[in-house]
């Protein structure tokens, strides 16, 4: 669409909701902007009403109505006439014919910048709605590093197509309010638009959960009913202790919202009449110092409850929000939530970022959460350039939204802000990654502990590293934080493709030392063309995707042998020498527990797709069952002369069924330095039972020497090694 060819009138402006719509959004903004800025709006509203009206939304109004309520929501923010156009304009470039140059034209760039960017957010397709999430979650990072205004105009969108989600179908609408509460409301929450999160949630529950939401507000409603006097009557008494303090507050009552009494009553488990803080009240007062005098007036009139009390003055939350908060034991044992803060803090809390824009003058408080939220941001990307993709970020950082906060403390005195429930681990990990990846144990409060210790606010913490540590698997169970997830994962993959380097190279090795060549022999344009065949960027790729079971280096082999000797090849390919195992290999070797493969015992690998090598004893029944339709994966293999590490296997012993026994049979397997992983015990008839071990042995004689001192103890029957088939 030219510009010349718009008329800025449209029939659709007409419309009764239309005209409400328009109503609105000048109530909103009359206030506020000044007369060039209306007029501005005026021509932006007329613009996108011409550009969408052969537009219907789906509840059967003119489309234009949607932007300009989505324009209303943000001026209820006070955002900037830039902010408020492309609010009104957010759907023309996608949806209409008007073009980012028809946006500058008229209006100016960062209005269009504004609209572009908000586009963009919607252009991808995607596998899987999960993978729709994590990589919607990823972009509106982003977008919110690159200009947070685009986000704000997103939510407030989201927000109206929330408000009217019942004109679209019932999978329509759970899929669209299950995104809200993973991406959108989370997003609100952490930029601090704490007002916009609430509707978001209870919209989307209310889509999600009906019966369960109609429950939840009828309850509510109820007991509000029945304590509606009392809470009325605890507001009197405040705002009369607090005039006698000589402090002028707003003091009134507030209800918790239904998803989040939801979210209560399903993570403690409780009944509605349980939670202890369905009913508030809310203190606002002039000055910084005065919430601190209230809380004193307060806890003299009203008992404080023991942990009730957190102080986001002190220690703000990430996203700035800043107030006391206090549970307290009114009249009839009443539990409330008294939230005490300044006029200032109270506005930061509903606008978040936005009261950055809310005023012409910036305040130095919404300087300082606006650069909390960037700084947010940064650490965000990091995590996000060190994930393997966006659902494995997504999926690590989504338990870190909206989880409460501790507050612990460096030997310095520096303040650590983490997520509840945070180990000693995740600390180490916040204070820097190769503190996590060196930590070997912790000092809480002064006394050692070990590093899956769960940390309170107020803890001092310090942590002891060492070199030479190795990050293991394991050490994903012991944290909760998505950095310290993210860090373990890239270091556990940084292993496992060194292994798999290495392991491959050996494979490679061996297949060309089979057919008469070596490694160094090949030719330079002969690696070229075979990794060109495979699409793989290095001769690195090509040798881990050997170990990783993804290419048979017996094929690639062939393929990179000089013309000549192609030529002389037998079609069979037998391997002249097995693939030396030692257990050194690391995590690209796996052991499956089919058959619990022991040195010593007859091996055969198989080069699995998804696991890359599988040591098997010869015989395994899997092992054979597998060969039959992929003989090409069968891996000769030997066990080194002398190898290294500790392997599982599983012992079967059947005792008579005597107190005592098991831990008998426990210290004898100890007393032989042999490590229990599990047991297992089955009661069978007649007073006899079946203990199954999975113990780690050496080799196949240690595992030998440990059934024969089994087999001696008075109360065993018998001692076996069980090869437990099962498909891998």
């Amino acid at each position: 669409m030219t510009t010349t060819q718009l008329s800025h009138t449209s029939d659709t402006m007409g419309h009764k909701l239309v005209q409400a719509a328009f109503k609105k959004l000048k109530e909103n903004t009359n206030l506020y902007l000044n007369d060039e800025e209306k007029s501005a709006l005026r021509k932006a509203v007329h613009y996108g009403a011409y550009a969408h009206e052969k537009q219907i939304r789906k509840s059967g109004e003119p489309y234009i109505s949607h932007p300009i309520i989505v324009a209303a929501i943000l001026a209820e923010m006070r955002v900037d006439i830039d902010t408020l156009i492309a609010g009104v304009l957010h759907d023309t470039i996608e949806d209409t014919e008007v073009s980012y140059e028809d946006l500058v034209t008229e209006f100016n760039a960062d209005v269009a910048h504004l609209v572009e960017a908000v586009t963009k957010l919607d252009k991808l397709k995607f596998r899987n709605f999960k993978e729709a999430q994590a990589e919607t979650f990823v972009k509106m990072l982003f977008a919110m590093s690159d200009d947070v205004r685009v986000i704000i105009i997103k939510l407030a969108d989201r927000l109206h197509n929330m408000r009217t989600i019942d004109a679209m179908s019932r999978s329509g609408q759970k899929r669209i309010s299950q995104e809200t509460i993973d991406v959108y409301a989370p997003i609100a929450e952490r930029i601090g638009l704490k007002h916009m999160q609430k509707e978001l949630e209870d919209h989307a529950f209310k889509a999600l959960h009906p019966n369960r939401y109609k429950q939840i507000v009828t309850g509510a409603k109820e007991m509000a009913g029945h304590r509606k006097k009392a809470i009325e009557k605890i507001c009197k008494n405040i705002e009369k202790a607090l005039l006698d303090a000589s402090m002028v507050a707003d003091v009134s009552g507030r209800q918790k919202a239904p998803y989040s009494i939801y979210k209560k009553i399903k993570s403690k488990q409780l009944t509605l009449e349980e939670v202890h803080d369905l009913f508030g009240v809310r203190i606002i007062v002039s000055e910084l110092h005065q919430c601190y005098l209230a809380l004193g007036v307060i806890h003299n009139l009203y008992p404080p409850s023991e942990n009730g009390f957190k102080d986001y003055i002190a220690v703000p939350k990430q996203n700035g929000y800043q107030s006391i908060h206090s549970i307290v034991t009114g009249p009839y044992g009443l539990k409330l939530e008294i939230q005490i803060r300044t006029q200032n803090m109270d506005e930061m809390s509903e606008a978040g970022v936005a009261a950055h824009w809310m005023y012409k003058q910036k305040s130095a408080q919404s300087t300082a959460s606006l650069n909390k939220v960037r700084s947010w941001l940064g650490s965000l990307l990091r995590l996000q350039a060190d994930s393997g993709s966006s659902l494995e970020f997504y999926e690590n950082f989504k338990s870190d939204l909206g989880l409460d906060e501790i507050y612990v403390f460096t030997p310095k005195g520096d303040i650590v802000q983490l997520p509840i429930k945070s180990t000693a681990m995740d600390f180490a990990y916040a204070i820097h990654t190769s503190v996590g990846s060196h930590a070997v144990s912790a000092v809480v409060n002064g006394e050692a502990t070990t590093l899956s210790k769960v940390l309170e606010t107020g803890d001092t913490v310090s942590i002891k590293t060492a070199k030479g540590l190795t990050v293991t698997a394991d050490w994903l169970g012991v944290v909760v934080t998505s950095k310290a997830r993210t860090a373990i994962r890239k270091e556990l993959k940084d292993i496992k493709d060194e292994d798999a380097l290495l392991l491959g190279h050996r494979m490679l090795d061996r297949a060309l030392d089979t057919f008469g060549h070596s490694f160094e022999a090949l030719d330079a344009r002969t690696i070229k063309k075979v990794l060109k065949e495979y699409q793989l960027d290095s001769m690195d790729d090509l040798l881990k995707s050997f170990a990783y079971g993804q290419l048979l280096p017996s094929i690639v082999a062939r393929k990179l042998l000089p013309l000549m000797k192609k030529r002389k090849l037998d079609k069979d390919y037998q391997p002249k020498e097995a693939l030396v195992i030692d257990g050194t290999e690391g995590s690209i070797v796996n052991y499956p527990h089919c058959c619990f493969p022991l040195p010593g015992d007859e091996i055969t690998g198989y080069l699995s797709p998804s696991k890359g090598v599988v040591i098997h004893r010869s015989q395994c029944v899997n092992l054979l069952e597998t060969l039959k339709d992929s003989p090409e994966r069968s891996v000769k293999c030997q066990w080194n002369v002398d190898p290294s590490g500790m392997f599982k296997t599983k012992l079967m012993v059947d005792v008579i069924n005597r107190t005592g026994v098991l831990a008998n049979l426990a210290s004898l397997i100890a007393a032989e330095d042999v490590n229990i992983v599990t047991i297992d015990q089955v009661d069978k008839e007649g007073g006899f039972s079946q203990l199954n071990f999975v113990v780690e042995v050496e080799n196949k004689g240690q595992a030998t020497q440990l059934m024969k001192r089994l087999q001696r103890h008075t109360e065993v029957l018998n001692v076996k090694r069980v090869y437990h088939e099962k498909n891998h």
